[in-house]
């Protein structure tokens, strides 16, 4: 092997994480969706997955437990892993998805919802620094995600 494909082995523990899965869910009107969790965050609807769970099917769990909505599911836009303030580790994949309704029924894990463009959920409402880097990624496509290979994670 070459030096650029030679990594050194692991040294540590691996990544024993709680794994999130949120959508980046993009209306007919060329809009996204961003929920409202607190007076300070706003975020992409999505969750927790359930121990047993298919990636996907919780996915579109959560999206219809927060919104109501249907949505169809393509590749992951963006993953982060990281730990937590005490230690927990985390995984999160945000994927890209559409929808044809665009009427919300919040749940009781947020108090507001709006409907906006792609730069401005990221500049003016998002709070959550993964969920800002998928619409990035989102932006620097050329075309729908949808079917495209996963992006990697820099």
């Amino acid at each position: 092997t070459t030096p650029d494909t030679c990594y050194p082995p692991m040294t540590e523990q691996p990544l024993i994480a709680e794994v999130s899965q949120k959508a980046l869910i993009r209306s007919p009107a060329d809009e996204l969706l961003v929920m409202q969790a607190d007076a300070e965050t706003w975020e992409l609807p999505g969750g927790r997955m359930g121990a047993a769970e298919a990636p996907i099917a919780g996915l579109k769990r959560e999206v219809h437990e927060e919104t109501g909505l249907s949505v169809s599911v393509g590749e992951p836009i963006h993953t982060a892993a990281w730990r937590n303030d005490v230690g927990r580790g985390r995984f999160s994949v945000v994927y890209f998805c559409e929808t044809e309704a665009t009427t919300v029924e919040l749940s009781d894990e947020h108090c507001a919802f709006e409907w906006v463009s792609p730069s401005t959920a990221r500049d003016e409402f998002l709070t959550v620094s993964i969920h800002q880097t998928a619409i990035d990624r989102l932006l620097a496509a050329d075309s729908s995600p949808v079917g495209q290979p996963a992006a990697s994670n820099d």
